[in-house]
């Protein structure tokens, strides 16, 4: 895990890969391939989940037996010396902070998560959940569904709980469905915000009055549908772009940041008579942007060109997705109406019905 002050990468992908050579160049035996295929071969782009310009670089293979051995200095001075290939002309600065985990010399892990072998078959992770006396297994190499996930993990824990609840307590009925079925349609209102909700509650009158606790039940099992529904022909609704908060200074100061900052070390050094002080980020700041204002239109004209660029590019996909979101909204409510007219005569069909067998059973209607 590597941590940046600034991020120098696309910040808009989500992940990037590198490429390794051979031990012999341009060689076509994949074994010469086999020792740096894995080596720092994808990076993870971490800004939407942790808040913080951060990647994660993987090893896999031979790479990550090396990378147990290694000593971190090392590691990040040539992750470093690579991405700044990479990213050229960009300066890749070295992080600020770094984690490198070592997964095999954890005595609580002592590996990686499970992987297929050549001659593995879907049987075989059953096989890794099925109970031994009074021993139950979890992990993610036990759910055959998602293996090698936190969520496969997380799920062969609760088949596990359940397997020793039962073990104890004899066999638990559960509800069908086991997640109530209000909760497909709040995911979907939460997911496309409450502007989404008042949408598809406008597009037809409501159905039933809100007094009725049978009636309220019909109700949430009609949302139910229509969310299935909505889900299964037109999918969840697009995704808002996020615009890129980018200037020409932001783009220029990303550029010029470890050099400006070598020189106000320097300079603080040279003032304070330390030789291990070092400059403050205001410090960095400040002349930065006293260097910016000094320079020229001719300049700074790269980094405005770039700048209107990544506008522009904002811009059409902001029209893309108004054009998308109005044709899901229109379809939308066209499958709620749908749903509506079914549901409306599928509960007629029910009252009436209901309605015969109670004459019948008191003697209404009998000659």
């Amino acid at each position: 895990m590597l941590v940046y002050e600034e991020p120098f990468w696309e910040e808009h992908r989500d992940i990037f890969g590198l490429l390794n050579d051979a031990e012999i160049p341009q060689s076509l035996n994949q074994q010469h391939y086999a020792r740096h295929r894995g080596r720092f071969y994808l990076f993870w782009n971490c800004i939407k989940t942790s808040g913080r310009p951060m990647l994660i670089a993987l090893m896999a293979g031979n790479a990550a037996y090396e990378t147990e051995q290694a000593d971190t200095s090392s590691l990040v001075q040539e992750v470093t010396a690579r991405l700044a290939k990479v990213f050229a002309p960009k300066i890749v600065p070295k992080p600020t902070e770094v984690i490198v985990t070592r997964w095999r010399s954890d005595r609580f892990a002592r590996g990686s998560y499970s992987y297929m072998g050549p001659h593995a078959e879907a049987r075989h992770y059953d096989a890794m959940a099925r109970p031994i006396g009074p021993l139950h297994f979890a992990g993610e190499a036990t759910c055959g569904t998602h293996p090698a996930t936190v969520h496969g993990a997380y799920l062969s824990g609760l088949r596990a709980a359940c397997e020793v609840m039962e073990s104890i307590l004899g066999p638990i009925p559960i509800e069908e469905p086991l997640v109530p079925a209000r909760s497909r349609i709040d995911t979907l209102n939460s997911a496309n915000g409450s502007a989404q909700k008042r949408k598809l509650e406008d597009a037809v009158p409501p159905l039933m009055p809100q007094n009725n606790s049978a009636r309220n039940s019909r109700g949430e099992t009609l949302d139910s549908m229509t969310a299935n529904a909505i889900f299964a022909e037109i999918g969840e609704r697009p995704l808002k772009p996020i615009r890129p908060g980018v200037n020409p200074f932001i783009l220029w100061q990303k550029e010029n940041w470890q050099g400006t900052k070598a020189r106000c070390d320097e300079q603080r050094r040279r003032v304070t008579g330390d030789p291990e002080a070092k400059a403050t980020k205001t410090d960095v700041r400040n002349a930065l942007s006293q260097a910016w204002r000094s320079m020229n239109e001719e300049a700074k004209k790269p980094y405005v060109d770039a700048t209107q660029q990544a506008r522009d590019t904002a811009d059409a996909w902001m029209a893309e997705y108004k054009e998308r979101a109005a044709q899901w909204e229109q379809e939308a409510a066209r499958i709620r109406q749908e749903c509506v007219e079914k549901y409306r005569q599928a509960s007629v069909d029910a009252d009436g019905s209901g309605s015969r067998k109670s004459r019948r059973s008191t003697g209404e209607g009998e000659a």
